[in-house]
């Protein structure tokens, strides 16, 4: 049986891992509610509402409230959120699948013993603007991104390495004679690290970049006295990798998105 502390960063991360600066947090009766700065973005997470049906509706208008006029806000559902079906009863009210790169349905994992280590591949910290920079081309090589969207992220990518440091993020780069090849971020709870991301150049795929960096940031909570790694991942993609590597299952996780503003 997963600890317990670990299960629950999995299903519900945003309530226990450090906002961004410039965030605000709600821990409010039932839900936790971030926003982030500069009001770009709000998560909803944590909702446990009871057997009661006006819980739902209060609370979905108490959100709305707060969240008025932002783009952007996810709903993190997960298999101990309260009522039963609240994920559909949200959908009834309203809420809809997220927009891509996010998935309607994904998993939570949790791994408490080592994985395999993985020989050949030089993986370290990140701790210079000059390695950050590698890891967001990486990054932006590994999916599709729209130009302006590319172009954003480089333009903030000091603003991003700096917000990262104070917030005590931790990042890799795996390289390969020299070239860096894999990015992995990592945020850290009190309960577990959380992995919040990784990417590898398409050329170097298939080398034991991934399994290399999930052994790295392993290392590092067995470093910190933390009892494992935790994640959400999507079903067709780098769950099954995971669950090879040892982890399991501990949570389902509806994803869901208010409606635009009008």
């Amino acid at each position: 049986m997963a600890d317990d502390g670990l299960a629950a960063l999995a299903e519900d991360p945003d309530a226990f891992i450090a906002p961004p600066a410039g965030s605000e947090r709600t821990q409010a009766d039932g839900y936790c509610l971030t926003i982030g700065p500069e009001r770009r973005w709000a998560g909803v997470c944590r909702l446990r509402l009871g057997r009661d049906g006006g819980a739902v509706d209060r609370a979905l208008a108490a959100i709305g409230r707060a969240t008025a006029g932002i783009d952007a806000v996810v709903w993190n559902v997960g298999s101990s959120a309260t009522p039963a079906e609240l994920a559909t009863r949200f959908r009834d009210l309203g809420l809809h699948d997220p927009d891509p790169p996010l998935e309607p349905l994904v998993t939570a994992l949790v791994l408490e013993r080592a994985p395999p280590a993985v020989d050949g591949l030089d993986v370290r910290l990140v701790t210079s603007l000059e390695e950050h920079r590698a890891g967001l081309e990486i990054m932006l090589a590994a999916s599709a991104w729209p130009d302006a969207a590319r172009d954003d992220e480089r333009a903030r990518a000091v603003e991003t390495f700096e917000r990262r440091r104070v917030r005590g993020s931790l990042h890799w780069l795996a390289r390969i004679d020299g070239q860096p090849v894999a990015w992995a971020a990592t945020e850290p709870a009190s309960c577990g690290l959380y992995l919040a991301g990784g990417a590898t150049l398409p050329g170097f795929r298939g080398r034991g970049c991934y399994r290399a960096l999930v052994h790295a940031r392993y290392a590092e909570a067995a470093r910190r006295g933390l009892p494992g790694l935790a994640v959400q991942a999507q079903h067709g993609t780098s769950a099954p990798i995971l669950r090879r590597l040892g982890f399991v299952d501990v949570a389902a996780i509806h994803t869901l998105q208010s409606p635009p503003p009008a």
